[in-house]
């Protein structure tokens, strides 16, 4: 557990919450110490003992409720399809269900992407598609869908445009009305280099017309 940016568990006044590890050092007197950075409110803490640090798999051991950080599993497709109709959910927009279909499509071009490290929308099909990427902080399939939704802030639907030098397009299709399928994939990288791309159909944006 001595991976900077590596996903971690920290006990803060009583209670295990989600950070990740910004620095560490270790010494024969004191052992590790790690200075941690939590992801609710992005504060930095020095000098943390090991102690009162877990990682997602000894956290997982414990019965600490945890985030999944990849799609790797049941629970973490779960996460990433909750995430997405929360943001539906206020515009009472039809839940999305999760296509397998479109999973692998996302997923074979996330590996595309990553194995070039760079961004681009795979422009040979006709689905939805949305992309982040990371190079310094592992991302959670929850964080992933909330960087595209916190969007809405640079979105007007007045007049259906981003603010000026603003992009919403990502958060336009994730509560795109007639859009009724999601599917995403995730790569890695041992550097910590990572990319997530999540494809939608039918697919959204249309130029001119409403998301809802």
């Amino acid at each position: 557990m001595n991976s900077v940016s590596e996903p971690i568990y920290v006990e803060r006044d009583g209670v295990w919450v989600e950070a990740s590890i910004r620095t560490y050092s270790y010494s024969s007197r004191t052992g590790n110490r790690f200075t941690v950075q939590y992801r609710d409110n992005g504060r930095l803490e020095t000098d943390v003992v090991a102690q009162r640090v877990r990682s997602v798999a000894e956290a997982k051991a414990a019965g600490i409720e945890v985030s999944e950080f990849d799609l790797s599993t049941q629970a973490g497709i779960e996460q990433m399809l909750a995430a997405h109709n929360e943001w539906r959910s206020p515009h009472n927009l039809p839940d999305l269900v999760w296509s397998e279909t479109l999973a692998n499509h996302a997923q074979t071009w996330a590996e595309r992407l990553a194995a070039q490290e760079r961004v681009e929308h795979n422009t040979s099909d006709d689905y939805g598609e949305n992309i982040a990427k990371s190079s310094n902080l592992v991302l959670s399939p929850t964080a992933v869908v909330n960087l595209w939704g916190n969007e809405i802030q640079d979105y007007d639907y007045g007049t259906n445009r981003c603010q000026p030098g603003k992009v919403c397009g990502h958060y336009t299709q994730i509560v795109w009305r007639d859009t009724e399928k999601v599917g995403c994939g995730m790569v890695r990288k041992d550097n910590g280099w990572e990319v997530w791309v999540c494809n939608y159909d039918p697919p959204g944006n249309y130029r001119g017309q409403r998301p809802y």
